[in-house]
């Protein structure tokens, strides 16, 4: 079949690369986002502060300090739409911890980094991971615990200071839409949380991502890289004593 000039316009009109969002294409290494340039863009790399305790001493753990639990009301995570911005335009977020909203198109691999900014961290998040973020100056055993607790329950997490956090609170668990924030690390919380807001996200996607500036621990496979058995070791509910088999690693 013969085609005119008139014809191919509206192939010529549609764009060479599209996703889902209609934004900048994730998971490429390219101009828009190579993951190593303009990064000032979201974070000076020469504020310490970011990661660094400004005082020799840790914050107290506060037993009395109840943790608080934030879901947005009225909010589908699968049905949420967001878009990736490219390097060259800034990304700002109305809440002190952001639980949703534009990001960077390349995310980074699953696991601990010496320090990660939200803009990248919040597309780990739409693909249904959960993040830990932590004061500078939290109490190392009490981060242990809680970090402990994470990479056990899941292979898609990343872990990374956030200096926000207050000294009544400075721990937190993130996923798509709600948050937990604690002084004290609650098993039963954490497992509950991460149980329920794993894979509740606009996308559940398993593919590592290629940003790894200052990565350093990747994360481990729990169940499989689909997590599709969380927090495998901890009984189905607080109250029952049995521990469920895990279903050998796959992809």
């Amino acid at each position: 079949v013969e085609m005119t000039g008139w014809s191919l316009l509206p192939l010529l009109l549609l764009p060479l690369k599209v996703d889902s969002y209609m934004g900048a294409m994730m998971g490429v290494l390219n101009q828009c986002d190579d993951g190593k340039t303009r990064l000032e863009v979201d974070w000076d790399p020469d504020d310490f502060t970011q990661y660094t305790c400004p005082t020799q001493w840790s914050y107290a753990v506060r037993e009395e300090v109840e943790e608080i639990y934030y879901a947005m009301p009225n909010f589908n995570a699968q049905k949420d739409v967001v878009g990736h911005k490219c390097m060259n335009e800034t990304i700002s977020y109305n809440d002190t911890i952001p639980l949703r909203g534009d990001h960077r198109p390349n995310w980074p691999v699953y696991g601990e980094y010496l320090y990660v900014p939200p803009q990248r961290w919040l597309h780990n998040l739409e693909h249904g991971s959960i993040i830990l973020l932590y004061h500078p100056c939290v109490d190392e055993d009490e981060l242990s615990k809680l970090r402990t607790l994470l990479t056990g329950c899941i292979y898609r997490h990343i872990i990374t200071p956030f200096n926000k956090l207050t000294e009544d609170r400075p721990l937190a668990l993130v996923g798509w839409g709600a948050r937990l924030i604690m002084s004290r690390v609650n098993q039963r919380s954490v497992v509950k949380f991460i149980r329920k807001h794993a894979h509740i996200a606009p996308e559940d996607i398993s593919k590592n991502g290629l940003y790894s500036l200052h990565l350093i621990q990747p994360s481990q496979v729990v169940s499989s890289k689909k997590d599709l058995q969380l927090c495998p070791t901890h009984p189905p509910n607080p109250d029952d004593p049995t521990v469920p088999p895990a279903p050998p690693n796959s992809e």
